[in-house]
């Protein structure tokens, strides 16, 4: 089985070397866990091994992102997006009314409808291995209903699977909550989930790593540190 390494420094050796071909995944933690940093640093990689990129974002810009990445790991994104380029970052946020709509129904269809055209669109346009959706939880949020939430997530995870690629999914786990996304829904339909979260450790304060879940994978099970610095995300020896 064809594995994509992650792209976080001495991750793939608790995984059976990645995250197996046509794959679809949940990275998930709370406000300021690394997330992000997972996320580029998948695509990152990807980009350097040949794979071409997408990077869907529901939440911010596209200039965000990139300026983000540049901040986090000096990594310039620009370079990898210009005409011919392998990476691809596209902005595709839902409007929320600022008044009662009649038929809130049909404006979600329609915020559905376009982003699963943008999500096809894209993957043709760079020949995508790789895609990043940054985050479902605000796809939850914006369809409410527990039932249409998982019709809507299971159709994006089916789109990509058939478009065959290894996909990162980005989950929110709400400040208040035990679950492991916003409306609990995604981590039942994705192939694995990694979790992130703050852990103390040597009475201070760490990020650490978890894989809940892989499929088809012998993985390890413990709760490893990782670190942010400036030249990628690594897991650090206990």
């Amino acid at each position: 089985m064809k594995r994509l390494s992650s792209g976080i420094s001495d991750l793939d050796g608790k995984i059976e070397g990645g995250f197996f071909e046509g794959s679809v995944n949940l990275v998930t933690g709370k406000t300021g866990t690394g997330k992000t940093a997972f996320s580029a640093s998948f695509i990152h990689e990807g980009i350097e091994n040949g794979e071409p990129g997408v990077y869907i974002t529901t939440e911010e810009e596209e200039e965000d992102i990139v300026k983000d990445v540049k901040e986090m790991f000096g990594w310039d994104l620009t370079e990898y997006m210009e005409d011919g380029g392998n990476l691809k970052i596209d902005s595709v946020k839902p409007v929320f009314p600022t008044r009662e709509v009649e038929n809130i129904n049909s404006l979600i269809r329609g915020y559905v409808s376009d982003f699963m055209e943008k999500l096809e669109e894209d993957i043709e346009e760079v020949d995508a291995e790789r895609v990043v959706i940054d985050s479902v939880s605000l796809i939850e949020m914006f369809v409410k209903d527990e039932y249409m939430a998982r019709v809507v997530i299971s159709s994006v995870i089916r789109k990509l699977k058939e478009m065959e690629v290894t996909a990162l999914l980005v989950g929110t786990i709400p400040e208040t909550s035990e679950g492991l996304t916003e409306g609990g829904i995604v981590e039942y339909l994705v192939d694995s989930v990694v979790k992130l979260e703050f852990t103390p450790i040597s009475d201070r304060y760490n990020r650490t790593l978890e894989i809940r879940k892989m499929r088809r994978t012998d993985h390890e099970i413990e709760i490893f540190p990782i670190e942010i610095s400036d030249t990628g995300l690594r897991l650090k020896e206990k």
